[in-house]
């Protein structure tokens, strides 16, 4: 999701490149050495390509520019990465950035670069940092050999049966060729291993034997019609389902398989396992859905139900349940509970259950029908409901407490869930947990608005501008939904869908403002519990980045989280949440389309400055001093129209002091700002 826009630099690799970093020494004719050092540079034999930090190029010598077909002009002010063949430009990247971080001083890798006729290069590269030819400003260089001729003799070798054989037996990925109809002919060892068989016990075999019928039908259909159109597929994702349950995913390329007279004789094709990587990326955006989901849903039903769907985007969870613990009632339930065989249980006092098993422990648990039906012999537990056959179960918690546990079965498949399927339940309860806690706390909202009537006479002032900002939002509303009402049969489709998703706009920014009104209310009635804790702040800043992505990318508005690795700091987790989302959200509605956001820190006497900047309008000094001033309170609105009252800096002020730190801004119109807070950080 937003992985590749937010960038993360640690404190001990700033420190480690600031130490390695070296005053260079100008030469004593440094108008000589420039010109020798041009005319070694544009008549080399090899070539060159300077770029700066950010990969972009900023100049070429004659030999790179005929290889790759660019003349110096076309070459310059473009990235690497529009030259790298995209299958390794993540392998080069990962090991630039090390060079740029100071880990390493060089590196050499073969790839390949596409020319500007979309041709394809092989080329051995050099890649290390340097300084321009004032020898000021750093940057990267990159040696460039051509070895296209040497890879195309080495493929052509590796077809022959020798080098076939050993790529066969000893390739981490799985290789085979199928023949016509689609029935293994050879394959690789690993391949084999994979379905726990022997190579001889795979040929003449076909998917359907080693696959559940979904992932063999499609694997069948693509194989048909590369042998129907001679088209090959190159990096396909697909997800493969076993007969025992197990999912797993593969990177797999599937071309035409000719013999040596060129007859079309079946398919080839190689996998790749990314099982890994593909449940990394499903688990960020099954944090992001939930996350999301918490503030959009319009009720805890429909909270439990999308929980249930992200959960079955990482797992099968055809059977799936919420068990909530209520401590002063002493009471569980199950608000959400979907089954094959059994009934919603009703609530009832914690005993020997399967479900207080996790509760009493606090551990995630992974329990198969033997393992259950022996604690049930041993008297440990007690299941009255129908015995599955895997049943795996964890922990929700919020600051350390357990309310509940979440809960997948399944009555066929022992093997569909194991180690990796408990981690990744694990990793995603937490955010679940909170999205719950979130829901209840929505829900409260009446409550919460009969409290207001509490304040005193100088919050009334404040309510008075409050009142000003939801009229106008709700003279829109109402405008729109008597043009509906009245008009209706008169009004287009696209005339009616405008007005009802100005509407939603229109009710989002009172929701917004109702919901920081309520918590500042609390905050006043002393109803907030402050639980300060030691908080890891790069996760803090990294979740809070990731919740409101969706909303910078409709401004195109890139977000960058600079905040050391290490950090951690002493506050309250929620009213921390409560600033960021306040204080990035402030900053997308003045930044422009294009522009950036980011967020860093650095340790100052005990303290951690974290500071939230942006590339925005920026404001004048008169707008700066009354910003946190209850009294003067007044709403400006974004670049984009979005409208507010400024009751969010209000919150941040009072949550930032509450934990024993200052806020202050800088700012300058034109320039963007900068909201800069302190906090007591863990010595």
């Amino acid at each position: 999701m937003i992985a590749n826009k937010i960038t993360k630099k640690t404190l001990s690799a700033n420190n480690k490149l600031k130490q390695s970093k070296k005053v260079p020494v100008k030469p004593k004719s440094n108008k000589v050495s420039e010109i020798y050092f041009k005319a070694i540079f544009e008549n080399a034999g090899i070539g060159i390509i300077l770029m700066d930090l950010k990969r972009k190029i900023l100049n070429t010598n004659l030999a790179i520019q005929r290889l790759l077909k660019y003349s110096d002009e076309e070459l310059s002010g473009i990235t690497l990465k529009r030259i790298t063949h995209p299958d390794d430009y993540a392998v080069d990247e990962k090991l630039l950035k090390e060079v740029t971080t100071g880990k390493r001083s060089e590196y050499t890798i073969e790839k390949r670069y596409l020319t500007k006729d979309g041709d394809v290069v092989y080329c051995r590269t050099t890649l290390s940092s340097t300084y321009d030819l004032k020898l000021r400003n750093k940057s990267i260089i990159a040696i460039v050999e051509n070895i296209t001729r040497q890879k195309q003799f080495e493929n052509k070798f590796v077809s022959e049966k020798g080098y076939l054989d050993s790529l066969l037996e000893n390739s981490p990925d799985q290789i085979y060729f199928k023949d016509l109809n689609s029935r293994f002919l050879k394959a690789s060892t690993n391949l084999a291993k994979k379905h726990n068989m022997t190579v001889d016990d795979l040929i003449g075999r076909t998917d359907f034997d080693v696959f559940g019928v979904n992932h063999a039908s499609d694997a069948y259909n693509d194989e048909q019609e590369i042998i129907r159109t001679g088209i090959p597929i190159v990096g396909k994702e697909e997800r493969e389902e076993w007969a025992d349950g197990r999912v797993a995913w593969v990177s797999t390329s599937k071309m035409p398989f000719y013999d040596s007279s060129g007859k079309l004789i079946g398919t080839f094709g190689i996998s790749r396992d990314i099982t890994l990587k593909k449940r990394t990326e499903q688990s960020r955006e099954a944090l992001f859905q939930i996350s999301e989901t918490a503030f959009t849903s319009p009720d805890m039903q429909s909270l439990f139900r999308k929980i249930h769907d992200v959960v079955g985007m990482l797992m099968p969870a055809k059977n799936l349940y919420i068990a909530l613990y209520n401590e002063q009632d002493n009471l569980l339930s199950f608000p959400y509970f979907i089954d094959e065989y059994d009934k919603t249980p009703e609530p009832f006092k914690p005993n020997k259950g399967i479900t207080e098993f996790v509760l009493k422990t606090g551990k995630a648990t992974l329990f198969d029908d033997k393992r259950l039906k022996e604690l049930i012999k041993s008297g440990e537990l007690r299941v009255s409901g129908t015995i599955p056959k895997i049943w795996l179960g964890v922990p929700l918690k919020l600051s350390g407490n357990i309310i509940g546990i979440i809960a997948v079965q399944d009555y066929k498949n022992r093997g569909c869930y194991g180690e990796s399927e408990l981690q990744l339940f694990i990793f995603i309860a937490e955010q679940i947990a909170q999205a719950i806690e979130r829901k209840r706390n929505s829900e409260e909202i009446a409550r919460y608005a009969e409290e207001l009537k509490q304040l005193n006479a100088t919050k009334d002032k404040f309510f008075s501008i409050i009142a000003h900002d939801l009229k106008n939002p709700f003279i829109t509303i109402l405008g729109f939904t008597d043009l509906l009402s009245s008009d209706y049969f008169e009004l287009s489709d696209d005339e009616r869908l405008d007005f009802i998703n100005e509407m939603k706009k229109t009710a989002e920014i009172s929701f917004n403002l109702l919901q920081n009104l309520l918590q500042w209310s609390r905050s006043q009635t002393g109803r907030i519990e402050f639980n300060p804790k030691e908080l890891e702040l790069l996760k803090i800043v990294d979740e809070n980045l990731q919740l409101l992505n969706v909303t910078a990318e409709r401004k195109q508005i890139q977000l960058y989280n600079e905040v050391i690795s290490d950090l951690r700091v002493i506050a309250d987790e929620e009213m921390l949440n409560t600033v960021f989302r306040n204080l990035i959200t402030n900053a997308i509605k003045f930044s422009s389309k294009g522009g950036n956001i980011t967020v860093s820190a650095s340790v100052k006497e005990n303290q951690a400055e974290i500071c939230v900047s942006d590339t925005g309008i920026g404001m004048e000094q008169k707008t700066i001093s009354n910003l946190f001033k209850l009294e003067v309170t007044q709403s400006t609105t974004g670049t984009e129209n979005e409208t507010g009252t400024g009751l969010g800096l209000i919150l941040c002020k009072e949550f930032i002091e509450r934990n024993n730190g200052k806020i202050r801004v800088e700012s300058e119109v034109g320039k963007g700002s900068k909201f800069i807070f302190t906090l007591p950080v863990l010595i």
